[in-house]
């Protein structure tokens, strides 16, 4: 089961308080109630990974314990932008294990939680670290998808262009966007994990590992073979019983090294660009 959305209450009259705070502040968009539910007042708001509707009510009384927890992937930059304009709580890491996370209140005096995954961290060695990608590292992963010949020619050089997609990412369970530090912190590798359980091979679980990079100054120091180990054993603990993956055919040097890694050349992977929407 999935929560589909969650409802909060505000007084008759307040959609457009309700829109200046979650559009402008917290920056999700406004969607249409659909046409029988449209006269009863209130607004739908939805972003990456939840769906927030404020309905309306006579002689309203904020929920003051009762609470939403939105997770977002800047708690710092909500929270000082919050902080201007709502009495909000200082940011505490230790109280929720593996979380950072705020409250503050909605216009209506409604309680928010806001919170953050603590970015969980694994030892890749030499110094190196593998975590989960932040909205910080947006651009020096473009910089990575960039650096080769491929990749320099189907990518944009604007970050921002990538912003919506990583949001996308980031609030999908099934997806895992992994960076990898070097001792000072440059991010020098990534890869993306997504995980698929379909009705084939026994309703088996596969976890497709896609642009893999490591910066060009690391190549062939083992950096890479050590990411797919640790992704490999990323699928093992979610249950994956594939890995799969897909490389251009152009490139001969990564055929070698996956081969060198136990994978094989079982299948013939197809490809077909679709029409812009």
């Amino acid at each position: 089961m999935m929560i589909h959305h969650v409802q909060l209450a505000s007084p008759p009259g307040s959609e457009e308080r309700s829109r200046r705070f979650f559009v402008d502040r917290i920056g999700l968009t406004e969607v249409a109630k659909p046409a029988a539910l449209a006269g009863r007042g209130g607004c739908w708001f939805t972003g990456p990974g939840v769906a927030v509707h404020i309905g309306t009510e006579a002689g309203f009384r904020p929920a003051r314990k009762a609470h939403p927890a939105i997770k977002v992937p800047d708690l710092d930059r909500l929270h000082a932008e919050l902080t201007d304009v709502a009495a909000t709580t200082a940011i505490d890491d230790t109280e929720l294990p593996g979380h950072r996370r705020f409250y503050t209140c909605d216009p209506h005096g409604n309680r928010l939680e806001f919170l953050a995954e603590l970015p969980h961290r694994w030892t890749l060695g030499e110094g190196c670290i593998v975590r989960r990608a932040t909205v910080a590292d947006v651009a020096a992963i473009v910089s990575l998808l960039r650096d080769d010949v491929l990749g320099s020619s189907r990518e944009a050089d604007d970050p921002d262009l990538y912003a919506e997609a990583f949001l996308e990412i980031d609030a999908d369970p099934r997806q895992f966007l992994a960076v990898v530090e070097d001792p000072s912190g440059s991010v020098i590798g990534t890869c993306q994990l997504t995980f698929t359980t379909t009705l084939s091979r026994q309703a088996a679980t596969r976890m497709s590992i896609e642009a893999v990079r490591v910066a060009n100054a690391v190549r062939g120091s083992g950096v890479g073979k050590r990411l797919i180990t640790w992704a490999l054993d990323q699928g093992v603990q979610r249950g994956a019983t594939l890995a799969q993956l897909t490389t251009d055919r152009t490139r001969e040097d990564a055929h070698r090294f996956y081969r060198s890694l136990g994978f094989n050349d079982t299948h013939h992977g197809m490809k077909l660009a679709l029409p812009p929407s």
